[in-house]
């Protein structure tokens, strides 16, 4: 069952643009490129070969000590590899965009994977995030991966730590600990050396300035841990990939195989850095609005974003 709105997001209202609509729920723009809903959700699973461009949907998962698998989705990207241009794209999708779900009609995004699971089933759940994300954005979704945050940790452990250039200091009185209390966070400017605990609280924290500079620096993190892999040997760590995989498998849910995996990590860390382009559905393609039973949520500003979109995935 899924949370109210508010309390699965509890973000506070951007500045400006926010509406109020009377009567009923608030409808959502139809975005241009965007493919027809169908009303239950439908898995876009195939099995990919290693040759041909492959879009895969990362969900980061809010899941505390006790809870099921499926829970809160804390964050949403889709990661694309082309191995025929030696591209890749990633483009991170806010958790309040306010879109159509397939079969349930119009709630945040990050409520998907939940509505899907309902039976307990996380395949059914990551079917319908994968469709709810296809047919608002038009952006054809192959696999998926879910992460939780214990798997994170142990990832970035597993490589010894990341280095990450911090461009401000960031001060969060209010970052939540694993018991649903406040742990404060203080982080300095600066080139700082994370470990995984540490790593996660600077992908997760949001309250010194926003969701959409969460976004950036869950990117920023990404790119940290492809570059301390490679540093530490990238082929050396792909023939121990079995054994680091059963240290966080419990942590992760995935349509993709071991063997898929490997073939995605060693495509990836043979694309030059400079083919690697990035981008946050942020306020420039977004606007604030607010639902009639006052949640704060963000629509898609088509006109500017499925430019974006369309350039990222080559649609």
């Amino acid at each position: 069952m899924s949370e109210p709105l508010d309390e699965l997001s509890g973000d506070e209202p951007l500045d400006g643009g926010l509406q109020q609509v009377e009567g009923g729920l608030a409808p959502v723009p139809i975005n241009a490129g965007a493919t027809s809903i169908a009303p239950t959700p439908l898995p876009t699973i195939g099995a990919w070969e290693g040759n041909e461009r492959v879009n895969i949907l990362l969900l980061g998962i809010d899941r505390r000590p006790g809870e099921a698998f499926v829970s809160r989705t804390d964050s949403m990207m889709v990661i694309s590899v082309d191995p025929q241009t030696d591209t890749a794209s990633i483009l991170s999708i806010p958790r309040d965009l306010y879109v159509q779900i397939p079969g349930y009609g119009q709630d945040r995004i990050n409520t998907a994977l939940v509505y899907g699971a309902r039976e307990g089933d996380y395949l059914d759940g990551a079917a319908l995030a994968m469709q709810t994300v296809s047919s608002n954005l038009g952006i054809p979704i192959n696999h998926f991966v879910l992460v939780d945050f214990g798997a994170f940790v142990r990832t970035i452990d597993l490589l010894e730590g990341i280095d990450v250039q911090v461009p401000y200091e960031i001060n969060d009185s209010m970052y939540p600990d694993m018991d649903y209390g406040y742990d404060p966070l203080y982080i300095p400017a600066g080139l700082q050396h994370f470990d995984g605990q540490t790593a996660l609280k600077y992908a997760r924290t949001r309250h010194a300035d926003s969701d959409f500079n969460r976004a950036y620096r869950q990117q920023q993190v990404l790119f940290a841990a492809r570059s301390k892999a490679l540093s530490l040997g990238l082929t050396q760590m792909l023939v121990r990939a079995p054994s680091l995989y059963r240290e966080v498998e419990d942590g992760v849910r995935t349509d993709l195989s071991l063997e898929q995996i490997l073939r995605l990590a060693k495509t990836i860390g043979d694309i030059p850095s400079e083919n690697m382009r990035n981008e946050v559905l942020d306020q420039d393609y977004v606007t604030s609005f607010r639902t009639p039973g006052g949640a704060s949520v963000l629509l898609l500003n088509a006109d500017t974003a499925m430019p974006l979109i369309q350039s990222l995935f080559n649609q």
